[in-house]
């Protein structure tokens, strides 16, 4: 009995130590593996930074030293003494378009580990780039200069920009500048890469320059100072035109301006009393007449929207197109453009919208009629014109549906209908007639003689007889009430024209 009880109390302490032991390891486990990786992070933090700086120190000594060529970038190991010897991972290449850094479309990531030479196109070529690395490293070249132990010459390479300092953060601008640096004076867009060059030289930026935002508004500035960064020495920082000396390597050369903020009038004259829509900097008006408009002094944008108008009256329509817009004594003829209003001129700033008549469209009333006999139309040949007392209808063939109107005028071969005013644009028109005119039950058709067979004819002194009968038609035209013979006709004017069908009948025995 104290045997069972005793091993009964053995088997009991065995459990508890066992599960003891299976709490505690994996505890013991957490705890170690959570202060392990605490460890492991900062030692890799420590590293990255280790290994960033390392990667400066070896392209600086040469392992590879990187040349831009202009035309390419070239890798150069020209220290294979340096160690821990290293790849260098490029992961993007930049280059400057427009005063805007654009990415270089490769086959990212590019390894060099040895000797290598990456070709640029051609749209990159002779522009600053920046080589950015897969360890956060930013190299930045501009042609024919290097970083590391490698240079064939001692010449450098310049940048010349231009920049409006903005409250918040400068705007890069393109800009004409005026250098001799290539030797003649020659007029050339910022930004401006110069390779390989040396020696002094003159640099000219223009007096303002402007930046046009996406919303159709103008920021303006004037001049204020030169930026120099580099090996670069200049005679002077605020001048406009300086003298520039370089020494080797790299420089940049920034033209910076001050906006102006001061606002000025604008007189903007219409025409006659028309109103006309325009975009003044991008803010929309309408202007009647003439009209004061405050603009910020500088370069101010104009768009003119409405750029032709009808003048209407009761009988002519007059059209009139934008032909030219004038400034300050000089012409604009697109419908968009930008004028300089200077800030501290005294004169009246007057935009002067010049339109023209081109063409007008004058009222003109159509009319018809038909009358019988009344002009006297000449029969056609062999056909006799005769006076009967009486007619007797045996068979008639009408064309078409007696009391209908199909007439139709014709201007340069477009069609008119009869009794109907149309407004026709002022010109030389061919006169024509097309269809056919009913009227009472009689009709007659255009150029076309209409037979009616079996005719019956009683004359007083005779018995009847048979005779066929013929119908044809003249035209004869009153313009203005005037008869008109001629084949055109001008229209300058407002006017009524009139039409007559004269038509009569000729017998000839059956």
């Amino acid at each position: 009995m104290r045997l069972s009880r005793g091993l009964t109390n053995a088997i009991a302490i065995l459990m508890l130590i066992i599960v003891v032991l299976v709490i505690s390891i994996p505890m013991i486990t957490f705890f170690t593996n959570t202060q392990q990786t605490g460890t492991e992070k900062l030692a890799l933090v420590n590293n990255y930074i280790f290994l960033k700086n390392l990667q400066v120190k070896q392209v600086e000594y040469g392992h590879p030293a990187i040349y831009y060529a202009n035309s390419s970038i070239e890798f150069y190991y020209t220290n294979g003494t340096f160690v821990p010897p290293t790849n260098l991972t490029i992961v993007k290449i930049l280059y400057l378009q427009g005063g805007v850094w654009l990415n270089l479309s490769y086959h990212y990531p590019i390894t060099i580990n040895a000797f290598t030479n990456l070709t640029l196109p051609s749209y990159v070529q002779g522009k600053p780039i920046i080589i950015v690395t897969s360890l956060g490293n930013v190299f930045f070249l501009t042609p024919k200069s290097s970083i590391g132990p490698y240079s064939t010459s001692a010449k450098g390479g310049l940048v010349i920009a231009a920049e409006i300092a903005e409250p918040n953060g400068p705007i890069g601008v393109a800009t004409n500048v005026t250098t001799n640096i290539n030797g003649a004076y020659k007029n050339y867009t910022t930004p401006i890469a110069f390779p390989n060059q040396t020696g002094t030289f003159v640099v000219k930026a223009p007096e303002y320059v402007f930046y046009e935002r996406p919303n159709g508004s103008i920021v303006t500035g004037v001049f204020h100072n030169w930026i120099l960064g580099g090996q670069v020495t200049a005679n002077s920082t605020t001048s406009s035109s300086i003298s520039v000396s370089l020494t080797g390597g790299t420089a940049t050369l920034t033209a910076n301006y001050t906006p102006i903020t001061d606002y000025v009038n604008l007189e903007v004259q219409s025409f006659n009393g028309e109103n006309v829509n325009i975009l003044i900097d991008g803010n929309r008006y309408t202007v009647t007449g003439t009209q004061n408009i405050n603009v910020l002094a500088g370069y101010v944008n104009i768009t003119i929207l409405t750029n032709q108008f009808y003048i209407n009256s009761t009988n002519i329509h007059k059209h009139y197109m934008l032909v030219k817009s004038v400034y300050n004594g000089k012409s604009y003829t697109a419908d968009s453009y930008i004028i300089f209003v200077n800030p501290f001129s005294s004169s009246s700033n007057i935009l002067d919208l010049v339109f023209e008549n081109d063409y007008s469209l004058y009222k003109v009333n159509i009319y018809y009629g038909v009358y019988t006999n009344k002009y006297g139309v000449a029969a056609p040949p062999n056909v006799t014109k005769i006076t009967p007392y009486a007619i007797g209808y045996v068979g008639t063939v009408y064309l078409g549906n007696p009391g209908s109107n199909s007439g139709l005028f014709e201007l340069n071969s477009t069609e008119y209908t009869y009794n109907n005013p149309y407004w026709i644009r002022n010109g030389t028109y061919v006169i024509g007639y097309v269809g056919t005119v009913y009227t009472n039950g009689t009709y007659v058709i255009d150029n076309f003689p209409i037979v009616i067979n079996c005719f019956y004819v009683s004359f007083n002194d005779s018995p009847p007889q048979s005779y066929s009968a013929l119908d044809w038609l003249q035209y004869v035209t009153y313009v203005n009430g005037t008869p008109y013979t001629q084949p055109n006709i001008t229209i300058d004017s407002p006017l009524t024209i009139e039409v007559y069908y004269a038509w009569t009948t000729g017998y000839t025995s059956l």
